[in-house]
């Protein structure tokens, strides 16, 4: 291996990706790298607990949509005998993601505590971030946006917070998102003063840390 080791911090959609294993499990190909210790990732705190709040109120919503939605459409079709082998076989579906369902339920903590484990540090998110990124709601800066963007601003200024901090010279610095907020010119612009590369690609970054570390 040659130089520092590469740092890499996820944003939360990169944590449900690997909660969800999206993408045909990219994202937790990088979280592997991390436990081999060939990259260094550092984890916002914000970022976890944005993630199991995020990620149990998507649970949430999708048992609504599978009920409401698919069983409902299911009960009725039944009823039907033009209709009603296709219906139980969407019952029988049904009944499977419910179980999907509870099991990703189960892994919600797991995922959390994985992620910590090969993270070599999570940075607290202190009082003066959270209001520093709650002034960069207010005053429209981005990532600002109608929905959510209180909890953008505050994780771009966790980012931040740590990018200033970091000590480790000549090496390199990702910061790994899906979100297309975090796209403005500033942003990427300011992270790139630091050092950091904004990336949206986790499987191509996955081939170019493995390269790096050749």
């Amino acid at each position: 291996m040659n130089g520092a080791l590469p740092l890499l911090v996820f944003d939360t959609n990169i944590m449900m990706d690997v909660w969800l294993g999206r993408e045909n499990d990219q994202a937790i190909l990088l979280v592997q790298l991390a436990e081999n210790q060939q990259v260094e990732l550092v984890i916002p705190e914000y970022v976890l607990f944005e993630f199991r709040g995020t990620a149990l109120r998507w649970l949430r919503r999708e048992r609504t949509r599978l009920n409401d939605d698919v069983r409902r459409a299911a009960k009725e079709w039944v009823r039907s005998n033009k209709l009603d082998a296709g219906a139980t076989a969407i019952q029988a579906g049904a009944k499977q993601i419910e179980d999907a369902l509870d099991k990703l339920e189960k892994a919600v903590d797991e995922v959390s505590e994985r992620i910590k484990s090969a993270a070599s540090r999570v940075d607290k998110h202190t009082p003066e971030i959270h209001f520093q990124g709650d002034l960069r709601f207010l005053s429209g800066r981005p990532p600002d946006r109608p929905v959510d963007g209180i909890k953008d601003c505050r994780i771009y200024e966790a980012i931040l917070a740590l990018a200033r901090s970091e000590k480790t010279e000549h090496r390199l610095r990702y910061v790994l998102t899906k979100d297309a907020d975090f796209d403005y010119p500033e942003l990427v612009s300011e992270l790139r003063n630091f050092g950091f590369e904004l990336r949206k690609d986790p499987g191509k970054l996955y081939g170019e840390l493995l390269l790096s570390r050749a």
